[in-house]
């Protein structure tokens, strides 16, 4: 979810340069592993749930549902008033950044393996750093249009050719919902350069609530009488995902939190190239995705990518 990768990408940034960080942590640790296998798992979650209810459904009930969730916990951590000058921001973030985040991803997980949505998703640190500087708020360097530049030879490889593990007729599908999930990850960029001004004044816990009940007020007049019936009638793997993105998926929340200060920001960088290959893994033991060697050698290029955009190069020469 988004809000995990920006207190995610937010924690390395902020220790980045740090003249001492904490040392290794066994709780911390095991906080860590708990929250990189969970969120490895989330993709396939949402993607079961939305080939079983269809994207529509599972977009209008888990909205519903995660809004009265954080509902209750913007009640328990200061309520819902943010300042009125405030508002328009927080309005925008919602519909032109979650909000398209969270539609293109449900549909385009419904066309495309978990494994390939998740490694398309990954170049989302470098469509930041591009939204950043389009938005004046950083500079753009000569490693971000490298990067940038592996990882869409990268995704290339990985939805173009034979060795896919789909059938010819399903590769229509595949780029269809890839491309879904590009759009995604561009409405997650917007989302985490705009709404860092109310993070940082409000605290991400009410902001995140309060756009996930923003997000909902769309989808309530599209409720059926039948959603318990619906929730029923899903298949097991779909309940199992469900289940696990309203359980596990908020308490990954708290893990990270705890993690993130007592670990050294080499490690919570290395953990967000963990989940991708998690994801693949997940999806070929859970929903019997193919793996194969195009898509195996697609991921290393896309990841490489992603971690030479992320070097920075100082005046006396040495890689960061």
């Amino acid at each position: 979810m988004p809000d995990k990768r920006v207190r995610a990408i937010d924690a390395v940034l902020r220790n980045r340069h740090s003249p001492r960080m904490h040392g290794s942590n066994t709780k911390a640790l095991a906080a860590l592993v708990f929250t990189v296998f969970v969120w490895g798992l989330t993709p396939v979650a949402v993607r079961s749930i939305s080939l079983s209810l269809g994207p529509f459904d599972a977009i209008v009930i888990r909205l519903v549902i995660s809004a009265f969730i954080y509902a209750a916990l913007a009640m328990a951590t200061g309520g819902f008033r943010i300042p009125r000058e405030d508002v328009p921001r927080l309005l925008l973030v919602t519909f032109c950044g979650i909000f398209v985040y969270y539609i293109f991803s449900v549909f385009g997980f419904a066309y495309a393996p978990a494994g390939i949505g998740t490694l398309i998703m990954s170049s989302q640190p470098i469509l930041v750093g591009f939204m950043a500087w389009a938005a004046g708020a950083e500079r753009i360097t000569p490693m971000t249009i490298l990067g940038l530049l592996v990882s869409f030879f990268g995704s290339v490889l990985l939805v173009w050719g034979d060795d896919l593990g789909v059938a010819a007729a399903a590769k229509t599908d595949l780029l269809f919902g890839c491309f879904l999930i590009l759009c995604a990850s561009v409405g997650w960029a917007f989302y985490v350069v705009f709404a860092r001004p109310l993070t940082q004044r409000h605290g991400a816990v009410k902001i995140t609530a309060l756009t996930n009940i923003l997000m909902a007020l769309p989808a309530v007049p599209f409720l059926q009488s039948d959603m318990p019936h619906q929730l029923l009638v899903m298949t097991p793997e779909a309940k199992a995902g469900f289940v696990f993105l309203l359980t596990f998926g908020v308490a990954s929340n708290v893990t990270w939190n705890f993690a993130a200060p007592r670990l050294r920001p080499s490690l919570l960088a290395a953990s967000l190239y963990v989940m991708p290959v998690m994801a693949i893994i997940a999806g070929w033991l859970l929903l019997d995705e193919a793996v194969t060697a195009q898509i195996v050698m697609g991921a290393a290029i896309i990841l490489l990518g992603v971690a030479i955009a992320q070097l920075r190069i100082p005046r006396r020469g040495k890689l960061e």
